[in-house]
């Protein structure tokens, strides 16, 4: 009996000892599991691209024709994906400006050829494997003046100007995600706010505010589309995205969808060069938009029935104007650098 309780005694204690041998053990690569864990459900992905372009056409005593032209462009975009858990926070932001003068002398006018800000916030919930609870956030507008022709320069009569107009989205829906290079965005429920701060273009109510005024509200249903891929068909230094978003107001004409649709390729040439290509695609129906000739100076102006021109009060030819689709497309090469 007293050679049982001594050998109970000594299995507990080599137990014992075992037990507080291995727990330190045990704990340490537990803890480390949990650091890994939590380090990889952490991800963040931030970039930019940024090109400036240049070009000069001289001609001097030419008997081919021509003129002399000097345009300058410069693009940058920025992104910041960030992954933590179940949760996503995606920003980017997109500056464009480029400027061209064509003609020689002191006295001929620099026009935009590019203006744009935009910047784009969402935030998403983890809901099951792809998709997500969402809230995204727009804004885009353009830094300065717009002119349609150099008369209209001369006489400062522009049809735009900073923050006149604006436009700011705010939207709560669905967010389908089943990568990092894809992603649908779905809202039932958007509040899309028109700015025109300028009091000369908010007095005629231009960009669809009323006149007098500088805020238009509507309320309707959204939908983005983004997709996003560096190297596509395996071609080395390229890299593509596209956004596009349409936009329905629920109590105004439903059936006349706003349509905004860009997208960006960027070839990379040696270390320092790139190739770029931009396109942007705009319609919005409470945009009036006044028609030109294909040679884009000559206006275009409303008729009768029987071919005459239509007078206003004054007895002057009106100008043709309505909602049309805007589209602007920009290629250059010049020096780039991505981040």
């Amino acid at each position: 009996m007293r050679k049982s309780i001594i050998t109970l005694l000594s299995l507990i204690v080599f137990v014992s000892i075992n037990h507080s041998q291995i727990d330190p053990d045990i704990e340490k690569t537990l803890k480390k599991r949990k650091e890994n864990i939590k380090k990889d459900s952490t991800k963040n992905n931030v970039g930019a691209l940024v090109n400036l372009g240049f070009n000069r056409v001289g001609l001097y005593n030419w008997a081919g024709g021509g003129q002399n032209s000097i345009s300058i462009n410069g693009l940058a975009s920025f992104y910041a994906y960030h992954t933590k858990g179940n949760s996503t926070w995606d920003s980017n932001l997109d500056i464009a400006f480029g400027v061209i003068r064509t003609g020689y002398g002191p006295d001929v006018p620099w026009f935009k050829n590019d203006d744009r800000i935009e910047f784009n916030s969402k935030f998403g919930h983890k809901a099951n494997k792809n998709w997500y609870y969402s809230g995204l956030i727009n804004f885009r507008t353009q830094f300065t003046y717009g002119y349609n022709m150099v008369d209209d320069r001369i006489v400062n009569n522009y049809f735009s100007n900073f923050f006149s107009p604006a436009y700011t989205i705010g939207a709560l829906g669905f967010d389908y995600k089943p990568n990092d290079n894809f992603t649908c965005f779905i809202s039932p429920g958007t509040m899309k706010i028109t700015f025109v701060m300028n009091d000369s273009l908010s007095s005629i109510g231009a960009f669809g505010v009323d006149e007098n005024q500088k805020i238009r509200s509507e309320f309707g249903g959204y939908f983005k589309m983004s997709f996003l891929k560096k190297e596509p068909f395996d071609i080395k230094d390229l890299s593509f995205k596209t956004n596009l978003s349409l936009f329905s107001n629920y109590t105004n004409q439903p059936q006349n969808i706003d349509v905004t649709w860009e997208t960006l390729t960027s070839l990379k040439i040696g270390k320092v060069f790139s190739l770029t290509l931009s396109t942007y695609l705009i319609y919005d129906h409470d945009i009036e938009i006044a028609r030109f000739e294909q040679n884009g100076v000559d206006p275009i102006y409303l008729t009768n029935t029987d071919g005459s021109f239509h007078l206003d009060a004054q007895g002057n030819k009106i100008q043709k104007t309505g909602p049309i689709t805007q589209f602007k497309e920009a290629m250059g090469i010049g020096v780039s650098m991505n981040f």
